[in-house]
């Protein structure tokens, strides 16, 4: 009882027992141990959580109304929901989409398709494609000429800003996409390039050369191994158990396995994209209202506001892609990291 975090003694196991619930409840109302508390009896009633903590995006999108009536809707939809992207797929006709969430200058959603697209370009920012089923070729318009990329079910391919692009589907295709929707151009040209009036192409932050090539998830978990989080996990362990596959804007987009309880972090200069490849975990959001708790399950994603404070805990073991504002990261270990306390 007096050192609570220390070895037990030589007892027998139905008294160790006791003794590890006594020394939890020596420190109540420990924040710890009420988190730990609230997953059990959480986990215990499975079947009972709420519908309402899950969404699948609403209606079909078919025409551009369809798409402004599902934007005006979405600014007045809670942010402290999951999405069930699998859900949101399961019953969607060919050639429409799903509008889930907004990501910081993007729509985050879904759509079916076995046709092929028109020409497209963002100016606004970068767009990512992340092929859930099927696969496709995108076509990217580049100075240097067309760059054919092959994008299979698992993969991850960003089309870099102001460059016009298409998908040519190969079979039918499922995929989840986060498209910067403002001064977006459509083409049905040959060449969109040679269209009258057109602009130029808005260069990518940094002037660097585009990268248009696919990133495939699974290779990317290869051998990479489990980070078991505690209060002293060092930078350079958890940096190892990340693989970074590439940028979307502002976002570092990478993928991880881990348990454990995270420390706090926050990002003052966007949202923060959670997508559970394998498992589940339970979000932990600090926002003006009181504390939000999600539980994201595998096939689900969850937008993190930016500027709010927030951690996570698998249940017991978490896989996960995941988009991260990287330049102004805060992380705390604190109980109350608003106060240090």
């Amino acid at each position: 009882m007096a050192d609570p975090k220390g070895p037990l003694p030589g007892v027998s196991p139905r008294l160790a027992e006791l003794l590890r619930i006594a020394g939890d409840l020596r420190g109540l109302p420990r924040a710890e141990f009420r988190a730990e508390l609230k997953a059990a009896l959480v986990s215990g009633a499975e079947g009972e959580r709420s519908a309402a903590t899950v969404s699948v995006g609403g209606r079909p999108l078919a025409t551009l109304d369809d798409i402004l009536a599902r934007l005006e809707e979405m600014a007045h939809e809670p942010k402290m929901v999951a999405h069930d992207v699998r859900a949101a797929l399961r019953d969607l006709p060919e050639k429409t989409m799903r509008f889930l969430a907004s990501l910081n200058r993007c729509t985050l959603g879904v759509s079916r398709f076995s046709g092929d697209s028109h020409w497209e370009r963002h100016p606004a920012g970068d767009e990512m494609l992340h092929i859930l089923e099927g696969e496709a070729e995108v076509v990217t318009l580049t100075e240097a000429g067309p760059v054919r990329s092959t994008v299979s079910a698992g993969s991850v391919f960003v089309c870099r800003r102001g460059l016009w692009h298409r998908v040519l589907p190969r079979s039918p295709v499922s995929m989840l996409f986060a498209t910067p929707g403002e001064g977006t151009e459509h083409s049905s040209a040959p060449d969109p390039r040679r269209e009258a009036g057109r602009r130029r192409a808005h260069p990518h932050p940094g002037g660097e050369a585009p990268t248009l090539v696919a990133h495939d998830l699974r290779a990317a978990l290869g051998g990479l191994p489990e980070l078991a989080i505690t209060s002293s996990t060092t930078a350079e362990e958890a940096d190892a158990a990340v693989r970074t596959i590439t940028a979307l804007d502002q976002c570092m987009l990478g993928v991880m396995r881990y348990s454990g309880l995270t420390p706090w972090e926050r990002h003052p200069d966007g949202d923060e994209l959670l997508h559970v490849l394998e498992g589940e975990v339970d979000v932990t959001v600090l926002t003006d209202d009181g504390p939000a708790e999600v539980n994201v399950r595998a096939g689900s994603v969850f937008v993190c506001p930016r500027g709010l404070w927030h951690r996570q805990r698998p249940r017991p073991a978490v896989t996960m892609l995941f988009g991260t504002p990287v330049e102004t990261e805060e992380v705390s270990w604190a109980e109350d990291p608003r106060t240090g306390g």
